[in-house]
């Protein structure tokens, strides 16, 4: 096979090589956001970061890094004793997520049913770019209809027709031939 009709029209190189390569730019930087080098977050990044995923327990839609209550003082006060005792972020999540109920965490955990919450709205994206793939394909292969020469000669003749217009056929639709 010739490098030439590899590239033909319509060959599977020409159709998915430019998807292709749309996906492995965008695991590209899905990874490096991801995954990046990021310097080792300190201890008062670390309660600032959890104090963000935790809900103040007596104010409404606020985060505990955010509410000024004595009860979201209390927690961010707790949560910089359970990083200094060398607890895993997930740890003092989980502990906050026992005493009040998973309600208290503003940001579902990436487990069990949870991870539906964060997989739906992706898979949801994507088939509705693969739906419009398919629909737009489908409309650039579609036949265009174009006017026959026996069509264009209709139409002239009825342009220049010499004929009177006929009083009991007011919308010019003639009579048939």
């Amino acid at each position: 096979m010739s490098s030439s009709s590899a590239f033909a029209k319509g060959s599977p190189i020409r159709r998915w090589g430019p998807w292709l390569a749309v996906a492995v730019v965008a695991v590209a930087a899905l990874s490096v956001a991801a995954f990046g080098t990021r310097s080792a977050p300190t201890a008062q990044d670390r309660v600032s970061s959890i104090s963000r995923t935790v809900k103040c327990p007596v104010c409404s839609g606020e985060s505990v890094a955010e509410s000024n209550a004595p009860a979201s003082q209390e927690i961010r006060r707790q949560i910089a004793e359970q990083v200094q005792q060398g607890q895993t972020d997930e740890e003092i999540r989980s502990f906050y997520s026992a005493k009040y109920g998973q309600a208290i965490l503003l940001t579902p955990s990436a487990s069990g049913v949870n991870v539906l919450v964060w997989i739906l709205p992706i898979v949801a994206l994507a088939l509705g770019i693969a739906a419009l793939v398919i629909v737009f394909r489908r409309w650039s292969s579609m036949p265009q209809e174009r006017a026959s020469d026996e069509d264009r000669e209709l139409v002239e003749s009825a342009l220049h027709s010499d004929e009177p217009a006929n009083e009991s056929d007011p919308h010019g639709e003639g009579a048939s031939r």
